[in-house]
């Protein structure tokens, strides 16, 4: 399902089948039992998930969530909501699932047994491989023989452990799924699901991996010592089965010993902001536990060991002949420093690469853009069907019908105007209004103490000249070209009549305006066009008198700000902490941390900002994940320590 309609639009409810097992560190595994699927969560997790048990949309509950305090890291959030839907812990209203029975399983076996056992035979069958003469069976066909008792042997020893394994599991209290025989393989033996385990204790988890190896290394111990002629296969089966890598028994132990459950948000991200090998590769470091590398460098090297003692065993050569060669180390470390530096570069060569090639695809982007406006000619940006694409692409003329945009092209002329050129001054009376459709422009705002400060940088598809009509309180701009620009200039009585009076005048006023002014801002820039509209369109514009206070440290907080025009200062007592500019917004870790002001805002001189209220402000930042992580991370800088969850660092959270 379309990850952006689960996360703004899609009703989700609690599962009622969730059936949930604590475990040690505070970490809980849910497990959708109809489905057999299974979540490794926080308490906290699980806290905001109970928040589905009546039926809501994902930005209803971190609305609630953050009013009352409860709310995740928003990474977090949303990698959790996803998991837990695709898990069916959370589901869609009237979604069906499959029903996995588990099967009865008569024979417990305490999880001692295994462990006892598996790991005094392990030990055995290792030390007898090192230590005994390397035999290989008899030449064919009698050594045939041979050679089919062991891998007869071998499937037995599977399907025992496989056997013993689910009796560990069942005496733990897990239950046993898929009972079967799997007999297109090399060695055919019967298996049984053990995904269960997670939902057990540590004792019986070992107790189920150890069960898994027990037969396998006790046969081979056995073998060796008694029958070598059979056992060639368990040799292989025993290095195989004991590989430091994915699969091996030995892994898994290693991590329910020393690491624990590893939480299904911190792992094979299902969030696209996610995925990021930065964000990745953040998320694998912290649930990086040095005594659980340790031991995996541990278990690597002594597999590596065995391997290498059972191959000179094989070929009648001494370990301690070839480890003690000063000609072999020389050797053998080219190559280990080869496969090291090629492991580096796999990893790292890929987002590496990604990375570089998309900050390149966006420069580019911006040569070819500059170069066009600079070497545009008139003839080619001002012929009809150019100039329709445009209009169609516009937020303010993609809302007429064709025929009206037409028509309007009818009645405007082009006209060229020279880079840095005045277009308009500010004594000059608005008669007309300028669409450009090619290259940029700066409008300038006159201050109270005279200085011209610029407050928008137009491009393609923006009117320029309207703030007369629009704009009443601040009649007066200048407009300056930046490059060459080619516009089509249309009186001021036609765009009234045929935009405004169509649109109104606020939509008009925030599309013309605001909009232009908001996706130049660093945290708007990435937005969808119609992300930046709807946020434009939600905002009011407030004038503010020179050395007025706008927000009181203490105070609640209410609304966003970002500075439409002048200067704000923010303080903490006497201490100055920024100067802000147009663009300069504030008030937003008040209203996600829902909590009182964290410093003091007041004037320079005379400002207009932009104000939202914290009803809309949390409706669209919770409508739009992306809004969303990025406030939370310019809010965490600010702070110097993360906003969520809050915690006693938090300003008035005890």
């Amino acid at each position: 399902m379309d990850e952006q309609l689960v996360l703004t639009a899609q009703t989700l409810r609690l599962n009622p089948n969730v059936q949930r097992a604590d475990m040690s560190g505070g970490v809980s595994v849910l497990k959708n039992v109809p489905a057999r699927r299974y979540l490794t969560v926080t308490l906290d997790q699980w806290n905001l998930l109970r928040n589905f048990a009546t039926p809501a949309t994902v930005p209803d509950v971190l609305r609630a969530v953050i009013l009352n305090r409860s709310c995740v890291p928003l990474r977090e959030y949303y990698e959790l909501i996803l998991k837990a839907q695709r898990a069916g812990v959370l589901r869609l209203e009237r979604q069906t699932e499959p029903d996995e029975r588990a099967r009865r399983w008569a024979v417990p076996l305490n999880a001692w047994v295994p462990i006892i056992f598996g790991w005094l035979s392990l030990i055995a069958a290792v030390t007898l491989l090192i230590t005994r003469p390397f035999t290989w069976p008899a030449p064919f066909p009698a050594g045939a023989l041979d050679v089919f008792i062991g891998w007869a042997l071998l499937c037995l020893g599977l399907s025992a452990g496989s056997a013993l394994a689910a009796s560990t599991l069942v005496w733990g209290g897990g239950e046993i799924y898929d009972p079967k025989l799997n007999l297109i393989r090399p060695t055919p033996y019967f298996g049984v699901n053990l995904e269960d385990a997670c939902m057990t204790s540590r004792l019986t988890q070992v107790g189920v991996w150890s069960a898994k190896f027990m037969p396998v290394t006790l046969t081979a111990a056995l073998l060796w010592w008694y029958q070598p002629a059979w056992g060639l296969l368990h040799v292989i089966a025993v290095l195989v089965i004991l590989r430091p890598g994915a699969g091996g028994v030995i892994t898994p132990i290693l991590s329910v010993l020393f690491r624990g459950q590893i939480l299904d948000t911190h792992k094979n991200m299902s969030f696209s902001p996610n995925r990021r090998w930065k964000i990745r590769l953040k998320f694998g470091v912290a649930r990086v536990k040095a005594v659980y590398v340790a031991a995996r460098l541990v278990w690597g090297a002594a597999w590596c060991f065995l391997l290498l003692s059972v191959v000179l065993n094989a070929t009648d050569r001494k370990v301690r002949e070839v480890l003690g060669s000063g000609e072999y180390w020389r050797e053998a470390g080219q190559y280990f420093a080869m496969a090291a530096i090629g492991s580096l570069l796999v990893f790292i060569g890929r987002p590496v690469a990604r990375s570089l090639w998309v900050r390149s695809r966006a420069r580019y982007r911006e040569i070819v853009q500059m170069l066009h406006r600079w070497g545009a000619k008139p003839e080619e940006v001002s012929n009809p069907d150019a100039i329709a694409r445009l209009l169609a692409d516009s937020l303010i003329f993609r809302r007429l019908p064709p025929a009206e945009r037409a028509e309007l092209v009818k009645r405007a002329k082009p006209q060229v105007f020279k880079a840095w050129s005045l277009i308009r001054k500010f004594s000059d009376k608005s008669n007309e209004v300028g669409i450009i459709l090619s290259g940029g422009v700066a409008v300038y705002r006159r201050m109270k103490s005279g200085r011209a400060e610029r407050v928008l940088e137009l491009g393609e598809g923006d009117v320029f000249g309207a703030h007369a009509l629009l704009d009443t309180g601040r009649p007066e701009a200048q407009v300056r070209a930046l490059t060459p620009v080619i516009a089509l200039i249309l009186p001021l009585e036609e765009f009234q009549q045929r935009v405004v009076a169509k649109l109104g005048v606020p939509l008009a006023n925030d599309l013309v305006h605001k909009v232009p002014f908001l996706r130049r801002l660093s945290f708007c820039r990435s937005w969808h066009p119609q992300a930046v509209a709807r946020f434009a369109q939600i905002s009011s514009v407030i004038a503010y008198n020179e050395e007025e206070t706008i927000v009181a440290e203490r105070q609640d907080s209410h609304q966003f700000y970002v500075v439409y025009e002048g200067r704000v200062i923010v303080s903490r007592g006497k201490r100055i902490l920024s100067r802000l500019g147009p663009g300069g917004f504030f008030g937003e870790i008040g209203l996600l941390q829902n909590s009182s002001a964290i410093a003091d805002v007041r004037t320079k001189e005379n400002v207009r900002c932009l104000v939202f209220s914290k009803a809309d402000f949390l409706r669209f930042m919770t409508h739009n994940p992306l809004v969303g992580l990025q406030l939370e991370e310019i809010s965490s800088q600010r702070l110097g320590h993360p906003l969520f969850p809050l915690n006693s660092h938090s300003f008035d959270v005890r």
